[in-house]
């Protein structure tokens, strides 16, 4: 059965209050930066505690609020399989990756970019990895499934493009990479967000 808060499933209020975390705090932690630019900076860069030094908290206390807020969403794709087994190796990848994910996003929290660079950059390595396979299998996976909104593999293929994109941008051409790297984020969420409501509004 599916457990609600006053009648919102919690897989839902999960996925949405990871989506405001992310602005409620990187927006700020943006501002708070000076001369801080997403056509400049990455957004790890938000959490340089040298460079940031009034907001790279903000950037942490976000990475890892996020990772926690995303549990409810990720133990709750299992209802995909809910008279669909076929589905289940795909969803059971996906809760892997999904756990590991938020594993990733509170160790990148806990080492700055500046203070931690090689453990920053691992664990960004690994979120992006992440990011990547989480696409592939949910377009793969539910593909067939009768209550998926097919239309939003248009956002996750995007977003595949925008991290890859970025990923090869970051070693050929930096000065433009940055920029991917937030589209990558925005619609990842983005995706998730509306994944969530998709199962929202299909009784899932």
């Amino acid at each position: 059965m599916t457990k609600t808060v006053k009648g919102i499933p919690l897989y839902l209020i999960s996925v949405i209050a990871t989506n405001i975390i992310y602005y409620a705090f990187l927006i700020p932690a943006a501002f708070l930066y000076p001369g801080y630019s997403p056509f400049q900076h990455t957004v790890s860069a938000l959490g340089n505690t040298t460079k940031n030094p009034s907001g790279w908290f903000l950037f942490s206390i976000c990475l890892i609020l996020m990772s926690i807020a995303l549990i409810p969403f990720i133990i709750d794709q299992k209802k995909w399989c809910e008279g669909q087994p076929s589905v289940k190796k795909y969803i059971i990848a996906i809760q892997i990756l999904g756990y590991f994910n938020s594993i990733s996003m509170t160790m990148i929290g806990i080492f700055p970019t500046d203070t931690a660079s090689s453990q920053h950059s691992f664990w960004s390595l690994m979120n992006f990895l992440c990011i990547e396979l989480v696409i592939i299998l949910a377009i793969i996976g539910l593909r067939n499934h009768p209550s998926y909104w097919k239309r939003l593999s248009i956002i996750a293929i995007m977003d595949f493009v925008f991290c890859a994109t970025y990923l090869t941008l970051l070693r050929v051409y930096r000065p433009i990479a940055t920029i991917f790297e937030w589209l990558t984020f925005i619609f990842i969420l983005g995706f998730l967000l509306m994944l969530g409501f998709n199962m929202y509004k299909e009784g899932l």
